[in-house]
């Protein structure tokens, strides 16, 4: 194989390994969370599969290839890491990935606030009459997408002692 200027397929994937790993370290993402990105997108891969790639000791797939380059937001023909970025586009490439955790992290807060709201309505339903005004209120100001001032002389269990 003659590719890139490389004559045969371990220097090629030792080519492609270190590129990936500059491009990962540029963006201030760890081994484990880059294979659990690559988890995410179907493929099995754990942090010594990102250890044997960068290595050049395991050849890479194309559709892993692509995923790659989704995660790490370069074209998939930047994998080999030739092409140099200045430090801004690193840190774009880097705040990108950052701001798409967060995102999750929030769509995820989300969906446990979601289910905390219906489990308090539904308390409340069947709590009825016996149901302390204070905390029916507080309940109330909850399920109206507001957060209540503290409810004193309740106290309410965390969740370490429930």
């Amino acid at each position: 194989m003659y590719l890139l200027g490389v004559t045969d397929d371990a220097a090629f994937d030792a080519l492609l390994g270190v590129g990936i790993q500059q491009i990962r370290e540029s963006m201030g993402l760890t081994q484990a969370r880059l294979a659990e990105a690559m988890v995410a997108r179907g493929h099995a891969w754990h942090q010594q599969t990102v250890v044997k790639t960068e290595k050049g000791l395991r050849p890479l797939r194309f559709v892993e290839a692509l995923a790659l380059a989704d995660i790490l937001h370069v074209d998939v023909t930047a994998l080999d890491g030739r092409r140099r970025e200045d430090v801004v586009v690193q840190q774009i490439r880097r705040h990108l990935h950052e701001c798409s955790e967060a995102t999750a992290a929030v769509q995820k807060a989300t969906q446990r606030l979601d289910a905390a709201r219906a489990g308090l309505a539904e308390a409340l339903r069947q709590g009825g009459s016996k149901v302390p005004e204070p905390l029916r209120e507080a309940s109330r100001t909850v399920l109206h997408g507001q957060f209540p001032q503290p409810v004193y002389g309740y106290d309410v269990p965390s969740a370490e002692q429930s």
